[in-house]
């Protein structure tokens, strides 16, 4: 069944076709959030530069580029992408409409190598996150990271897991929409499940729903946790614990690189002792 597209998304001239193009991903099975992140930018842009636009145009396409240049070359290019594949769609209604050459598509010529943790720094981060504020956002975040270091999980599949994808007696997670859609199972270690077990139990306290189709991250104020939202909270603490400063180029600690540990290193024989700091009020500097 398809997930509901949110509510007044966009606000520019071209917001319906945007909306269409979404529905139509949605449709595919896939609509990923970096498409929504993208046309929203491209949607603020022509809010403040061409409010009367009926469609994009080549200058346009280029001013709106300008405006990235200080953003990373992949960013550049991903953003270019999406952008090119909503006049792709909107083409298949209009053959008039403008498609930017692929040829111009901003080059990557640099890309990212993945960054090592040490154990020194996965359990510093593991305690910082549990020094969060609230009752229940330490013990997700302390989850949370230690499922994606101690299994290799993308963030997005962490956080589109739900309850009934947790099967205990097998001790197994059911990937049900991982890269390019593919489902799998993925086993997890007994001390993983405990430590699910526990967040499962201080997640009920809190009152969060319980069927199958809840989510398994879940926050008493807000539902739901988002993508966006989650990166964002771990970048703070990776900004805390490694000193990665706020748009910080190059090859220094990312989210997505939690993953690559679960390649190169096992799990260290102790976990930080997260619960004797779970619940503190210290927050985390913007």
């Amino acid at each position: 069944m398809r997930t509901p597209l949110p509510a007044a998304a966009f606000r520019g001239p071209l917001a319906r076709a945007f909306e269409a193009f979404l529905a139509f991903r949605q449709d595919l099975a896939t609509c990923h959030e970096h498409l929504r992140v993208a046309l929203r930018h491209l949607d603020r842009f022509l809010v403040q530069r061409a409010p009367d636009a009926h469609d994009l145009t080549r200058p346009l396409l280029d001013e709106w580029m300008a405006t990235l240049a200080d953003r990373a070359a992949v960013t550049r290019r991903n953003y270019f992408r999406v952008v090119r594949q909503f006049c792709v769609f909107r083409a298949r209604a209009d053959p008039a409409a403008f498609i930017p050459d692929a040829i111009s598509c901003p080059r990557v010529t640099a890309r990212f190598r993945p960054y090592i943790y040490s154990e020194q720094e996965i359990r510093a981060l593991i305690a910082a996150a549990a020094a969060l504020s609230g009752r229940l956002r330490p013990h997700t975040y302390v989850t949370l990271l230690l499922l994606l270091y101690t299994t290799g999980l993308r963030i997005g599949e962490a956080i589109r897991l739900q309850l009934g994808d947790l099967d205990h007696d097998r001790a197994v997670l059911h990937i049900r929409a991982g890269k390019f859609r593919k489902a799998r199972l993925l086993p997890i270690t007994v001390r993983m499940l405990a430590r699910l077990d526990t967040y499962l139990e201080q997640r009920r306290r809190a009152g969060a729903p319980a069927c199958s189709e809840a989510p398994l991250f879940w926050s008493p104020r807000r539902g739901p946790y988002s993508l966006v939202g989650v990166q964002h909270g771990i970048s703070c603490l990776l900004r805390l614990v490694c000193g990665k400063r706020r748009g910080q180029r190059g090859h220094g600690p990312r989210v997505h690189d939690i993953r690559h540990n679960a390649g190169s290193r096992i799990m260290p024989s102790r976990w930080p002792d997260a619960g004797s700091r779970a619940g503190s009020r210290h927050r985390i500097p913007a």
